[in-house]
């Protein structure tokens, strides 16, 4: 029998007789036992029982158990935590979004239209939906039920993408469209067109802002760039998308540059060298009008 196996039935009868504070800690000690019991967390953040993340982050801590995201937090060796690094993470990635458009003058409190492209189950969205003004995020992903999960839990607008680079049509043009770790796993053949098919969604001077795998990341992986300074390999952490269209691409600076010049018309560039996880280059690129 797997260890806990009974705490979870207790909690909930526990909160039918209205015992928060014991339901909260069957929880707390199933969670202990199985750190990656999303049933007992979900459970413990939609009551609120003492203990939840949700009040002390302040956030929607729910997470959905078809996160690719958090099934990597889940399997990673150096991860004793999953659920609260996983929170965490998510916190991590606006504290570097923020700075960066601070430093740029477009803080994220003065944005009025905000697209989250490749945004998955929210690891990043519930963090930023309390940054922006109401109403100014939208959502967006390809993986069935993840922009559905957000609508519900966090109350933004969004849609869902395409495999298709070409077949992209935005509701609308944004002000600010944020793209975390997509095309650090694009294969070449769609990289420039998703490049191209974003850039087209902002508004004059608007900004994209897109991450890869530079230069630190590929010497950290032992990784040599061909002559054209783009290498992709067929695999990732998604269960969800094949490795073909999704896997893990490495870019150099100089790669992503001329994309940009022979893409991108009237673009102005910024570039933050290992922004973003302290491995990914972030590229801020300011439509011309």
């Amino acid at each position: 029998m797997t260890p806990g196996t009974e705490l979870l039935p207790l909690a909930r009868t526990l909160i039918s007789q209205g015992q928060l504070a014991e339901a909260s800690h069957c929880l707390q000690a199933l969670l202990r036992l199985q750190p990656t019991h999303l049933e007992a967390h979900n459970l413990l953040e939609a009551q609120r029982l003492p203990g939840n993340f949700t009040d002390a982050f302040g956030i929607d801590a729910q997470i959905s158990p078809d996160d690719d995201i958090f099934r990597f937090f889940a399997n990673h060796p150096s991860c004793t935590n999953p659920i609260r690094d996983y929170l965490s993470d998510g916190w991590r990635t606006m504290v570097e979004l923020s700075s960066l458009l601070e430093s740029l003058d477009r803080p994220l409190g003065r944005c009025r239209s905000f697209l989250e492209f490749a945004s998955g189950f929210g690891r990043f969205s519930r963090h930023l939906v309390k940054a922006v003004p109401a109403g100014a995020l939208h959502v967006s992903d390809v993986v069935p039920g993840s922009v559905d999960f957000l609508k519900a839990r966090l109350g933004v607008d969004g849609f869902y993408s395409v495999t298709r680079p070409a077949e992209l049509v935005t509701p609308r043009k944004y002000e600010v469209i944020f793209v975390l770790s997509l095309f650090s796993h694009l294969p070449e053949s769609t990289w420039s067109v998703w490049l191209s098919q974003l850039y087209n969604a902002l508004e004059d001077n608007g900004i994209l802002i897109i991450t890869t795998h530079g230069e630190k990341f590929a010497r950290m992986m032992g990784v040599e760039f061909p002559a054209n300074g783009f290498l992709f390999i067929p695999s990732s952490e998604s269960t969800a998308l094949s490795g073909e269209e999704y896997g893990s691409t490495f870019t150099s600076a100089d790669y992503v540059r001329r994309a940009i010049a022979a893409h991108l018309r009237g673009a102005t560039t910024h570039e933050f060298p290992a922004r973003f996880w302290g491995h990914q280059d972030g590229f801020a690129i300011v439509k011309g009008r």
